[in-house]
């Protein structure tokens, strides 16, 4: 039987989980000429930075948590941990490949702690920003250690700035475009999901939607998102494949309802 979490402890792992899986990636910013990089599918991209702080970060997890699993994007997690444990740890150890090997800032590394498939605990790395965000259910969101206390205060879709990630994996995105684009104020793409959503957190930007992102990629923010007063919505498109894709709305409480329209009913 897997033993109860204390929040406090899961939540430091986390940090320091994600903190090592971010320094891996800082490190090999030096020499990004010698990355070792691989097609996973067109447009997809892993390197040899998100083997190694993948790697990191499962073995930090694994020493505090032998029985929780574990679905992280990389290879080389499937099977571990205790498949009757209600907990289950998500990992992205480099969300933004893509701009990253491209020398770009918009990266991340990201990780969320579930209990019973409800999201407990959310931390994303954005070292090139000197950024750090994590939060626990029912004991908010935070970002440098200081409390984030609220969003933008936009009313109405049509002055809302979004985000949402466009080709490549998100084919879905396209057509809730042709719904979304001409009725909000502007429609951004940073290539990046985390980057994305800390855009709000941040109350720089009004929510996101996805088409064909992963859990690993939305888990976390969305628990940021939602302890710093918004909303989310998050539902596996093939509910009996936890590796497949996702759509996702994240956004303020304002103008969350006529995104869902867009999102889930197109």
């Amino acid at each position: 039987m897997t033993a109860p979490v204390d929040p406090a402890r899961a939540l430091d792992t986390a940090r320091k989980a994600a903190q090592a899986g971010a320094k891996i990636a800082m490190n090999k910013r030096a020499s990004l000429e010698r990355l070792v990089i691989e097609a996973k599918e067109v447009t997809d991209y892993v390197t040899d930075v998100d083997r190694a702080a993948q790697a990191a970060i499962i073995a930090m997890i694994r020493n505090a948590y032998p029985d929780h699993r574990i679905l992280a994007e990389e290879d080389g997690a499937e099977g571990l941990g205790d498949p009757s444990s209600p907990f289950r740890w998500i990992i992205d150890p480099l969300d933004g490949t893509k701009p990253y090997v491209h020398g770009k800032d918009e990266f991340a590394c990201i990780i969320a702690l579930e209990e019973n498939g409800q999201t407990i605990l959310g931390v994303m790395e954005l070292p090139a920003k000197n950024e750090s965000y994590w939060g626990t259910r029912g004991g908010g969101a935070f970002l440098n250690d200081k409390a984030i206390t609220g969003l933008r205060a936009t009313k109405d879709l049509d002055d809302a700035i979004l985000c949402t990630n466009m080709g490549g994996k998100s084919r879905g995105t396209d057509k809730i475009m042709t719904f979304t684009h001409p009725r909000c104020a502007s429609l951004q793409n940073y290539g990046c999901a985390a980057v994305e959503m800390a855009e709000i957190l941040k109350g720089k930007n009004d929510g996101i939607f996805f088409d064909g992102v992963h859990l690993w990629d939305v888990a976390p923010a969305c628990l940021l998102i939602e302890e710093a007063g918004g909303r989310s919505r998050t539902e596996l498109k093939d509910v009996n494949n936890p590796r497949g894709g996702v759509r996702c709305i994240a956004s303020t409480q304002s103008i969350f309802e006529e995104l869902c329209r867009f999102v889930f009913k197109n």
